[in-house]
């Protein structure tokens, strides 16, 4: 049986924050989730062995790729880190988790940072409902559609009941 392995400290911002209207680039909210997850789980940055960064469409929203990058430049331990983005629509943040782990299963690593990070509120609410579109077929299932997802969701709801039947309650 593999050996455990813990998830020792989080940090999560405020979802009503408006980083943008506060000036501040993506960069900014990586380093503030890493600096004070580090201090919740009383970890030392030269510790950190590993860096993984989850994010869905950073390069659309921010105009930013590549932001794993700027997982370095949250300490000056971090210099020359290993660092991944993962993208994975919703689940990106998991995926990165999942990256991590598989790591330290592998015996690679024995210390992992991950940080789950998007700044969507950089556009307006139709554009971003269009960027959202890129997680589906876009072209098949979003392409000129506002709000995609609410509506496409509504098409499985719509599928399911006709499968197996839905109940008012």
């Amino acid at each position: 049986m593999p050996e455990p392995i813990y998830i020792i400290g989080y940090y999560q911002t405020d979802f009503a924050r408006n980083w943008t209207k506060e000036g501040k680039h993506i960069g900014a909210m990586i380093r503030e989730a890493v600096e004070a997850a580090l201090v919740a789980a009383r970890v030392e940055p030269r510790e950190v062995e590993v860096g993984h960064v989850g994010n869905f469409a950073a390069e659309l929203y921010c105009k930013q790729g590549h932001i794993e990058a700027f997982f370095t430049e949250c300490h000056p331990a971090f210099s020359g880190l290993p660092t991944g983005r993962h993208e994975a629509a919703c689940a990106s943040g998991s995926i990165a988790l999942l990256a991590a782990s598989a790591e330290i299963e592998a015996r690679r690593y024995g210390l992992a940072c991950v940080v789950g990070v998007e700044q969507m509120k950089t556009v307006s609410p139709a554009v971003g409902g269009d960027f959202l579109g890129t997680a589906a077929w876009y072209e098949e299932e979003a392409k000129g559609v506002e709000f995609p997802f609410p509506k496409l969701f509504g098409r499985l709801g719509g599928e399911y009941d006709k499968r197996y039947g839905l109940k008012d309650e």
